[in-house]
């Protein structure tokens, strides 16, 4: 029996720490491309999450994707080809988007400047399957036929184009070009984004299999990675030192393990966009350019793609606050309900009043009716700084009212003597300083004569200020950025969500623009993101300036604004609206004594209307594209996407 309760016991724990332990595949070898994760090994934010953390060297021979949906990892490290394997039917969800912007380029030799130039010049070495997709998309940006070029699969990479025996080569931007430069080697780099094809570099994935088993798990694990990144990121030279001593399997020197994290900082932007964030309308124009080469040709929604974070608060300080207060509410309810049947076994007894009024921890009056006052205890004194003295046989309406409010507490009060029964309401109180508080009222009609109207009210107070404003200050942060103090990309989401419904319903029109700033990246980059702060802010007021009423901007993220307007037809002047951003983002900005901050914008436009009836996810996508278009096409424009 002890044998077998011990083999028991064993399997148990041998369960729970198969649990805990977790198996993390990278998509190549050791470098700070994965910076992120060995920080949260190193300082200790998958241990705090209760987790055993294994990183697998990735390799060319490793598919990464397969090592997941095998079980041989719980989580990997993708690019954005793995939207494909979604589409195909693979069981991926997407956790997050770590590089906001890929670091994938082709490298070329000096003479070859541009994609025309590389048609007739000789071999192009490649990466093979769906890797360099977005590599092969310049061209067709281009309008080159891609049977004009001549792809090879790379053999030796670097000293392939070295020895002259290719004109280009696929690269990463943190890596062959310090190689490059450090022989004094010159070069020139042809970037996707140059051409209109903004692409995510890496993204942390798991199974959907997983997510739904055991959500806690992958929730915990994809917020301690991100914190890592952050750590990471922020302490770069401590996250080299630790590559160094612990994952330098390239052999890298460390000022190229510098160059690199430098490099990757600037395609993650930290300082303005939210680690792991991702964009659906990107994700949406990824899967278009794959759809161009025959990657994928199943159509289906994305939602599925992407993991849902379902507590995204940690409100438990905040529902522990409400307890306390709905436990005080009872209390104070029970009390005055006590009140209220001893009211009826007791006249105005002294005992009554000695007992439970003035004895009472809440603020309480009695009053008759024209709201004349018949008692008023110490917490009342304590708390609105009148003595009993001064208020007794006045009218509360006078005093303790402010006039904003006196229509609403005069219709609240007339209900309880109507209708016989306790009444809880919130309103705003003058105090003797003249200072404004907001009070719960308690109100229990204590009795009335049918005969002559004459009745009598108790009424307890609990001041709530401190909860109004921190609840508002949650509500703020939920729903507002922090820099602009614009609705923000999950309020703005419900926003539109209402819009759409209410012009579905009406069967009425309006617009939504996507609005990218044009060269923000070089004002943070020669100036610092104080600089960039500086813009954002008066741009946002700005854009709020020349709005209608009726209109809504917001901000989504780093330099990206959206903006619904309200329209009565198709022929509104609409257009008056975007030249008016169009042309305040373009004046120029003060930012010091001598020094002007200008950028421009690139706007994307779509509409709903009676004709075309569009699904809401369809509406964003447009808007999307049609901002993607108003860039290729030379940027500082707006583009429309199918009006009529």
């Amino acid at each position: 029996m002890f044998r077998i309760i011990s083999t028991i016991f064993i399997l148990v724990l041998n369960l729970y720490a198969s649990d805990k332990n977790i198996n993390v595949q990278l998509r190549w070898k050791h470098q700070f491309q994965f910076a992120g994760y060995y920080m949260a090994l190193e300082k200790g934010f998958y241990k705090e999450a209760g987790f055993n953390v294994s990183l697998l060297e990735g390799g060319e021979d490793i598919n990464v994707v397969q090592q997941v949906l095998s079980k041989k990892a719980d989580f990997g490290v993708s690019n954005s080809s793995l939207i494909i394997d979604y589409l195909n039917g693979l069981d991926v969800v997407m956790l997050g988007a770590i590089f906001q912007h890929s670091p994938n380029i082709l490298l070329t030799k000096k003479e070859y400047k541009s994609p025309i130039d590389l048609v007739t010049g000789g071999k192009i070495a490649l990466m093979g399957g769906d890797q360099d997709v977005e590599l092969k998309a310049m061209f067709l940006q281009e309008g080159i036929n891609l049977s004009k070029i001549n792809f090879v699969p790379k053999e030796k990479h670097l000293e392939d184009l070295l020895e002259n025996k290719v004109i280009a080569i696929n690269a990463y931007s943190s890596n062959e070009p310090f190689l490059l430069s450090k022989k004094g080697v010159e070069f020139n780099i042809l970037e996707p984004r140059t051409y209109g094809l903004d692409f995510y570099g890496d993204t942390l994935f798991s199974s959907r299999t997983l997510c739904e088993e055991d959500h806690e798990k992958v929730s915990a694990f994809r917020q301690a990675t991100f914190k890592g990144w952050e750590y990471a990121l922020t302490n770069i030279d401590e996250t080299v030192d630790v590559i160094l001593s612990n994952y330098n399997t390239q052999n890298k020197s460390k000022e190229h393990l510098l160059y690199e994290a430098q490099v990757l900082k600037k395609l993650i932007n930290p300082d303005f966009i939210q680690i792991g964030h991702s964009n659906p309308g990107r994700w949406n124009h990824i899967v278009e350019n794959y759809r161009r080469f025959g990657l994928v040709s199943l159509t289906k929604p994305l939602d599925d793609f992407f993991y849902v974070e379902t507590k995204e608060v940690n409100l438990t300080w905040f529902y522990f606050y409400f307890f306390i207060s709905g436990l005080i509410i009872f209390v104070i309810g029970a009390i005055a309900y006590y009140i209220h049947r001893i009211n009826k076994k007791l006249s105005k007894s002294e005992k009554r009043h000695k007992i439970l009024f003035q004895n009472s921890a809440s603020a309480g009056i009695v009053w008759k009716k024209g709201f004349i006052l018949t008692d008023w205890n110490e917490q009342a004194t304590r708390l609105f700084g009148w003595s009993a003295n001064e208020v007794l046989g006045k009218n509360f309406m006078d005093f303790l009212i402010p006039a904003f409010d006196k229509s609403n507490v005069i219709n609240n009060l007339n209900s309880i003597t109507n209708n016989h029964s306790l009444y809880i309401f919130t309103n705003s109180n003058l105090l003797k300083d003249n200072n404004l508080i907001t009070c719960e009222w308690h109100n229990t009609l204590l009795h009335k004569c049918e005969d002559t109207g004459d009745f009598e009210v108790v009424s307890l107070a609990i001041d709530i200020t401190q909860r109004k404003q921190e609840e508002e200050a949650l509500k703020q942060q939920a729903n507002y950025d922090s820099l602009t103090n614009l609705p923000n990309r999950h309020f703005f989401k419900n926003i539109l969500e209402k819009t759409y419904a209410l012009h579905k319903r009406n069967n009425s029109i309006f617009g939504l623009a996507f609005i990218d700033l044009d060269g923000f990246k070089g004002i943070n980059d020669t100036y610092g993101h104080h600089a960039g702060d500086v813009l954002l802010k008066e741009l946002s007021m700005r854009f709020q300036s020349v709005l209608r009423q009726e209109d809504t901007v917001a901000r989504l993220g780093g330099d990206e604004f959206a903006v619904i307007f309200n329209m009565k037809t198709i022929d509104d002047d609409y257009i008056n609206i975007i030249d008016r951003i169009l042309d305040n983002s373009s004046k120029p900005v003060l930012y010091s004594n001598d020094t002007m901050l200008q950028v421009s914008a690139s706007i994307g436009v779509s509409f709903y209307y009676s004709k075309n009836k569009i699904e809401i996810n369809e509406l964003i996508n447009q808007a999307d594209k049609a901002m993607y278009e108003a860039k290729r096409l030379g940027k500082n424009r707006f583009c429309i996407y199918d009006l009529r």
